[in-house]
């Protein structure tokens, strides 16, 4: 062998030999964690016998409720302890319904309205209540411009 090639590798195995081999870092470990304000729980029926559901991150409660000889929905906003009347000052609440077809997508108007505005119990028509079947949707609206939305889902009474 040449010089070039004796010096180019001495230089190679001196570079090797001090950056050395480390080992890989372990993995890190990642955490899941609810996001601020979610909480995990069951929830059982409404004070109206509907089904119960989370809004706003827990800040308050809804309850689904169809009436089919009616053909409307009702909901009602509950506060944490998913019993209370919780008003708030909406206009209206969206409802979507996702598993029926068409979607039923209507705008539920509060029944009353306490002097400042606020209300807790929102109800709207479509004929598409009138059947009877497990629901599925969301309900939005907005207080003060911030937007809340829930998710709701009826499931069949265990016999």
């Amino acid at each position: 062998m040449n010089a070039k090639v004796w010096i180019a590798a001495i230089l190679g195995i001196g570079l090797v030999w001090t950056t050395g081999c480390d080992k890989p870092a372990p993995p890190t470990k990642v955490e899941s964690k609810p996001h601020e304000g979610e909480h995990d729980h069951a929830h059982g029926p409404g004070p109206h016998k509907g089904v119960i559901f989370d809004f706003g991150g827990g800040k308050w409660h809804g309850e689904f409720k169809p009436d089919h000889a009616k053909k409307e929905a009702t909901v009602w906003i509950l506060g944490l302890d998913e019993k209370t009347p919780a008003p708030i000052k909406a206009e209206k609440l969206r409802l979507v319904v996702s598993n029926t077809n068409p979607q039923i997508e209507i705008d539920l108007l509060p029944v009353e309205k306490s002097a400042d505005g606020s209300a807790y119990t929102f109800t709207g028509k479509h004929d598409g209540f009138g059947t009877e079947m497990e629901y599925k949707g969301t309900v939005s609206f907005q207080v003060a411009g911030k937007p809340y939305n829930g998710d709701f889902e009826e499931v069949p009474e265990k016999k």
